[in-house]
């Protein structure tokens, strides 16, 4: 998706973005990152700044088709998300976004950066800018901060 200094592809709009802070049940993310995911680019879904994070029914992530889904459970490390994943993969609604079709799914260190607000926020938004808008900035944070999920297909293929 090309994007230019607005933020918006060549198509007119935000790539359209889904966070989730919890993964069973499923929890959107709200606070403050709805307003750091426009501010980093994009159009965010089922999350309001300055409200509470809200509990997503799986069905949601499927009306939604998001263009990218953030994962960034509370508390979790990179790699503890990455390792509980498949949770993710259970999720109905999750296989069938565009998101996960087009390799969109993106997995983040929760811990260090999401799940607190505090001086590394910035830090934050130059994650959900790379993680947005991925030809236009790289900060160094892809492989410390912030990772694709590749495996949404091997745990469809596996039947979950």
């Amino acid at each position: 998706m090309q994007t230019g200094a607005s933020g918006c592809s060549a198509s007119g709009r935000r790539p359209r973005v889904l966070t989730i802070e919890w993964l069973s049940p499923l929890m959107g993310a709200g606070n403050w990152i709805p307003e750091m995911v426009e501010a980093a680019g994009g159009e965010n879904l089922l999350g309001e700044t300055g409200r509470h994070s809200p509990w997503l029914a799986s069905d949601a992530l499927a009306a939604e088709d998001p263009d990218l889904i953030a994962v960034f459970p509370c508390g979790f490390t990179l790699a503890r998300t990455e390792s509980e994943t498949a949770r993710l993969a259970e999720s109905s609604g999750l296989a069938g976004t565009r998101a996960a079709r087009e390799g969109g799914v993106l997995l983040a260190d929760g811990n260090q950066f999401f799940n607190r607000p505090g001086p590394r926020l910035v830090e934050t938004l130059e994650i959900l800018a790379e993680m947005i808008h991925p030809e236009s900035f790289d900060f160094g944070h892809r492989g410390r901060g912030w990772k694709p999920w590749n495996r949404i297909s091997e745990a469809r293929a596996s039947g979950l």
